[in-house]
């Protein structure tokens, strides 16, 4: 049986910092073998984007044009998104070891 496509979705509003401090453990340790990591950028007008594609292209990077608030950004981001499953993480959350296997088997 095929593994299904899971989106690990990051909302980002003026958060470069956070991005610096949590991104780098969220790749380390999402190693679901059909997982994508997906920021959606809520128009910020610090240099977020510029940090994530300089420091990690191989992201999925979606740009709102504008900032449509939590809800809203996750929804107009999630448009651009093909996947079976979606994890929507806040961009403060210091994930662990096997967390999404974890998650997934108790989806699945």
């Amino acid at each position: 049986m095929n593994q299904p496509k899971v989106a690990v979705v990051i909302l980002n509003y003026n958060g470069k910092s956070w991005l610096e401090q949590f991104l780098p453990n969220v790749i380390q340790h999402t190693t679901y073998s059909n997982a994508e990591i997906v920021i959606i950028d809520n128009a910020s007008t610090d240099n977020s984007i510029d940090f994530l594609q300089n420091n990690f292209p191989q992201l999925t990077l979606v740009i709102n044009k504008s900032n449509t608030g939590y809800a809203g950004g996750y929804n107009e981001g999630l448009k651009e998104i093909k996947s079976d499953y979606y994890i929507l993480l806040n961009s403060d959350v210091e994930v662990t070891e096997n967390w999404i296997e974890n998650t997934m088997n108790f989806m699945l």
